[in-house]
């Protein structure tokens, strides 16, 4: 044997997919969840990717073009990038492959009323009967909200919960979320047809900045501020009004990690033991919110009043 072989042999070797350790169920969803890399990957996850289109141009969301790659570009831009859902055959791949492995999947993505994602991921599954059941979830939601749902379900799926019980976990993080964005600028909602109830601000804006949260898969008002600062604020108040008992949060940004820092810090005041993550949101995102976009939501212990009727 040569010292090169023995040298190789002690090495450890990065498990395969084959090797990978058993799990009944298996989690994927759609790269609007902004998910961190390392976090999908230690908790199996599959990530599908979306597209970005800059005009002969197609990119993999979070795969070919980061957030910083594509506001470059976007500042550069002669006309509005535009998005593309995953097809029918990317998705029946994924869970082909899966299905080698498991014969229970939780699928979870983006609001229907954002994009055709979902429903593409539906036609899929329905190739797969018989052979793989598989729970599609619409979240009614994007980003990292949609992510804590997904984690729910992943963490789940880890802990050797069945295929009712991770969905479970994941509609009940979606049933108590509150969720505030601020945007720099309706505009790139507007062109995107995005902007929902939010249609109400526009013509009335001025230079005030909107907040607005999702709300039965659509973008919904809440309030128009004219600095940064109390915009920030505003996200605080409504994810925290009435001192609501909070077990998760996450800050998310695309453009401004000050500002991020800011709000960390803000909500570990409020409640220094509740973990709280710190997010980017991609290109897919940044197609329809535009640069300055922030956020952040919270996982209640139960429902807020707005959900709690349909919950």
């Amino acid at each position: 044997m040569t010292l090169f072989r023995k040298i190789r042999d002690l090495v450890p070797r990065r498990p395969k997919e084959a090797e990978a350790p058993a799990r009944p169920v298996r989690i994927v969803t759609d790269s609007t969840a902004d998910l961190p890399p390392d976090m999908a990957r230690d908790l199996l996850i599959t990530v599908v990717p979306l597209q970005v289109i800059f005009g002969n141009e197609s990119f993999r969301d979070g795969i070919d073009l980061t957030t910083e790659e594509f506001f470059r570009k976007l500042a550069t831009a002669t006309e509005l990038p535009q998005t593309s859902q995953p097809s029918v055959g990317e998705f029946r791949t994924v869970y082909e492959e899966l299905a080698q492995h498991t014969e229970r999947i939780v699928s979870i993505h983006l609001s229907a009323r954002f994009s055709g994602t979902v429903e593409t991921a539906r036609l899929a599954a329905r190739e797969l009967v018989g052979r793989c059941s598989i729970d599609i979830i619409d979240s009614g939601t994007v980003s990292m909200p949609m992510g804590l749902a997904v984690i729910a379900a992943a963490r789940a799926a880890r802990d050797g919960a069945d295929l009712d019980e991770c969905a479970a976990a994941a509609r009940s993080v979606l049933r108590r979320e509150r969720l505030a964005v601020a945007l720099d600028t309706l505009e790139f909602l507007r062109r995107g047809g995005r902007i929902g109830r939010a249609q109400a601000f526009v013509g009335g804006l001025l230079r005030l900045k909107p907040i607005v949260t999702i709300r039965n898969g659509e973008t919904f008002p809440l309030a128009r501020v004219r600095t940064r600062k109390k915009a920030l604020e505003a996200l605080l108040d409504t994810c925290f009004e009435g001192d609501p008992e909070v077990q998760e949060a996450v800050v998310m940004q695309s453009t401004t990690p000050a500002d991020a820092d800011y709000l960390v810090g803000e909500v570990k005041k409020r409640h220094p033991n509740v973990p709280v993550y710190l997010g980017t949101m991609g290109p897919v995102i940044g197609v329809h919110g535009g640069p300055g976009i922030i956020g952040l939501a919270v996982v209640l212990a139960q429902p807020p009043p707005d959900k709690e009727a349909s919950s």
